[in-house]
């Protein structure tokens, strides 16, 4: 049975009403919040067509939440899964539309894009806009810069701004027709805005692209359900009834549409509880997450505010340096204005007889390595940590926490290296991403059959796949050198060309030339099937290429990726395909469905695993011993001269930030604030440092609380060496060497 700490039994004794429930790391506020679930169905409250509805951020939440809910349930006699809905906010809005989608001016047959197609049409529309406007790319190019040698720089950015900026719009409820009706009144007044133009043409060419398909994507799933409901009353009022009560997880990355959408649903007399932890907040950066939305809902008259303030999970020390490190930001921060960053309830231990008592402290526990490693020894001065503490500690659980993903695809490869057993937490896998390369090498061929660099390319990654990269990497020399030589590369697949094929026991027989003639037999083999859908290509090459389950069942994953974007992009060709696989195998999408995460991840199911996560995956979770890497002035600057920041693209003239410049003009724009959008160019960038630098403080609180019983963090002077010691991470190293 549930027993509830201090604060814990205010929530649980609610009854009606709006709260607002700040939560401290560990609190538990998961299983509070569904305590109160199960404790408001049991009630007898309900009607036999009501339910309590709880509203949280992602798929995995949902899993946890429908579990425990069932547990407390069966805990009062009745059944589970009668009484409550547990519901993502896009799970909700699609809800609200599929019953009426007419309202929503949709088809009964609409369509939802993923992420992944969503970026596929961007893509095609910025590589077409960029062409006809080469004299926006010159002006907003730095000096000494070519622009034409920066085409996949331009692309890329240019693909992120759209992507934000359309996001942007959605949440402000704008459409491309107001944009436009509002550009061409400032036109008419003599002003023009070259990145909102851009956006706009962005913006218009997408929807019509998803109108097309006749498809909607995620944004435009909560701003069609708010449209339903606002203008529907008789619906939203049987909505209302359905769902008296909404309990809201995660609320401190809510948006403005998101809180107006549930608002709504909620009605000036419903009941509302809204939990979060404004020091938790890392996802507001060029998205459209507001904390301040928490805060201020926190404070209303009619808001009910409490703390959850009592968490479990760490050692004292640990909860005493997030403790400090809050109170350092409030009180000693350098920037002034990054003072109200952080905020109160501190982090409490728990109290005496509570069923989740604080792991002891040990000695040593926390360390602050103070060094400025280069990059390389710092993945290898953790991987070797690492791999010892697992070898002492078989039953215990370890992460390694990277505040950016192509940094963890590197300790992956170093702890691979070294045969210490991992589980990655990455926007994919390092099988996938491998995965993705060889087939990617092997269509790429296909696409470009004249190309030497194409063919050696595809050679050697077939050969690394069946020998392995240590064994192929001595003979990649020699072998590029022997595809060269060759005059014509496609004749090679003439029906009348005789390649031997030469029979070896074992890698040491291997030649650049043994090489060569194997991998031209799988070639040929697949060459016929060049014809066929993408997906079934695909699946034919894996099926000769791949041997374990595990990369069959990748590969299949991936043959569907392809050939579901192939149905929404009818005209893609083969080097479209080769441009998505890369990209998976650069780790810059995740291959959705195939993670431990989207249905629930529990570190102490990977017990003598180094877990390998970001810091943003990684909230919500806890291991007994934390690294924290890459803690500098880069990947967690503070508003400091020193400072450098990676969305300030050193080819764009004065290192302007063009998304937060382009984002504030759009905000601007949607609240009819002229002076806003005319306010000089740079200060939305020098705004856009101090929005950044709050959100990277909050992810080293994140960070440090992830720990339970030990916590590491280490530094690196970045790629160009010139990167040291964040500010924060000074602070609190000195604050240990004090005590």
């Amino acid at each position: 049975m549930f027993k509830p700490r201090p604060g814990q039994d205010e929530v649980i004794a609610y009854r009606g009403g709006k709260m607002g429930i700040a939560a401290v790391p560990g609190s538990g506020k998961t299983h509070t919040l569904s305590y109160l679930a199960a404790r408001l169905v049991a009630s007898e409250d309900l009607a036999e067509d009501q339910e309590v509805l709880i509203v949280t951020l992602v798929n995995s939440a949902v899993d946890n939440f429908s579990s425990r809910i069932a547990s407390f349930l069966r805990e009062f006699d009745l059944l589970p899964g009668i009484g409550y809905r547990v519901r993502t906010l896009h799970g909700l809005a699609f809800d609200i539309i599929r019953e009426e989608p007419g309202m929503a001016g949709l088809d009964n047959r609409f369509a939802i894009i993923d992420e992944r197609a969503a970026s596929d049409i961007l893509n095609v529309i910025v590589d077409n806009w960029k062409r006809t406007h080469p004299d926006f790319i010159q002006a907003y190019t730095a000096e000494n810069q070519d622009p034409e040698r920066l085409g996949k720089r331009w692309n890329e950015s240019l693909a992120s701004l759209a992507g934000n900026f359309i996001k942007q719009a959605k949440d402000y409820e704008l459409t491309p027709e107001m944009i436009r009706a509002q550009l061409d009144k400032e036109k008419k007044a003599g002003d023009d805005f070259p990145l909102l133009e851009m956006g706009y043409s962005f913006y218009a060419a997408y929807q019509q692209a998803l109108g097309f398909r006749g498809a909607v994507d995620f944004e435009d799933l909560i701003r069609l359900a708010y449209r339903v409901l606002r203008n529907n009353s008789e619906y939203l009022q049987k909505l209302r009834h359905r769902w008296p009560t909404i309990l809201e997880d995660e609320a401190q990355d809510s948006s403005l549409i998101q809180e107006k959408l549930l608002g709504l649903l909620c009605g000036d007399d419903g009941n509302w509880v809204r939990v979060g932890d404004p020091n938790q907040a890392i996802f507001e950066t060029f998205t459209t997450a507001e904390p301040r939305l928490l805060r201020e809902y926190l404070q209303r008259e009619d808001v009910v505010p409490s703390d959850l303030q009592y968490s479990g999970r760490s050692a004292p020390a640990i909860i005493d340096l997030a403790n400090y490190l809050n109170r350092w930001s409030q009180e000693q921060h350098p920037v002034l204005e990054l003072r109200d960053t952080l905020s109160k309830p501190y982090i409490h231990p728990t109290p005496p007889g509570d069923p989740q008592p604080n792991p002891p402290d040990t000695p040593d526990n926390i360390i602050i390595y103070n060094e400025n490693l280069q990059p390389d020894k710092e993945i290898t001065l953790v991987a070797n940590s690492a791999r010892k503490w697992l070898a002492e500690n078989p039953q215990g659980t370890l992460a390694i926490l990277v505040p950016r993903n192509a940094r963890g695809a590197e300790i992956v490869e170093q702890l691979t290296a070294m045969k210490v057993p991992c589980l990655e937490l990455l926007r994919s896998s390092k099988a996938t991403r491998d995965a993705a390369q060889v087939l990617a090498a092997v269509l790429g061929f296909y696409a470009t059959p004249s190309s030497k660099r194409k063919l050696a390319d595809a050679v050697l990654a077939i050969g690394s796949l069946r020998y392995g990269e240590k064994v192929i990497k001595p003979h990649s020399r020699a072998l590029r050198a022997l595809v060269n030589q060759q005059e014509a590369p496609e004749t090679l697949f003439a029906p009348s060309a005789e390649i031997p094929l030469e029979e070896i026991s074992g890698p040491d027989q291997l030649t650049p030339e043994v090489l060569f003639h194997q991998a031209l037999h799988e070639l040929r083999r697949w060459q016929g099937a060049v014809l066929l859908p993408i997906d079934q290509l695909v699946m034919t090459i894996s099926m000769h290429l791949f041997t374990e389950p595990s990369d069959l069942a990748l590969a299949y994953k991936l043959a569907i990726l392809l050939g579901g974007n192939a149905g929404l992009e009818p005209n893609a060709q083969l080097p479209d395909f080769c441009q998505q696989l890369d990209e998976i195998a650069q780790n810059r999408f995740r291959l959705y469905g195939f993670s431990s995460e989207e249905t629930g991840f529990d570190p102490d199911n990977y017990q003598g695993q180094a877990v390998i996560s970001t810091m943003h995956k990684a909230k919500g979770l806890e291991w007994d011993r934390v690294y924290l890497l890459s803690v500098n002035n880069y990947d967690f600057p503070s508003a400091q001269p020193q400072d450098n920041y990676m969305s300030e693209k050193w080819f764009v003239r004065d290192r302007l930030n063009l998304e937060a410049e382009m984002i504030a003009q759009l905000k601007a724009l949607a609240v009819h604030d002229r002076l806003g959008m005319r306010q000089p160019e740079g200060r939305a960038t020098l705004d856009a440092r101090l929005d950044y630098a709050s959100e990277r403080l909050r992810l080293l609180y994140v960070g440090i609380t992830r720990a339970r019983r030990e916590l590491v963090i280490t530094r690196n002077t970045g790629q160009r060496g010139d990167c040291t010691e964040a500010v924060p991470l000074a602070a609190l190293r000195t604050y240990l060497e004090q005590q």
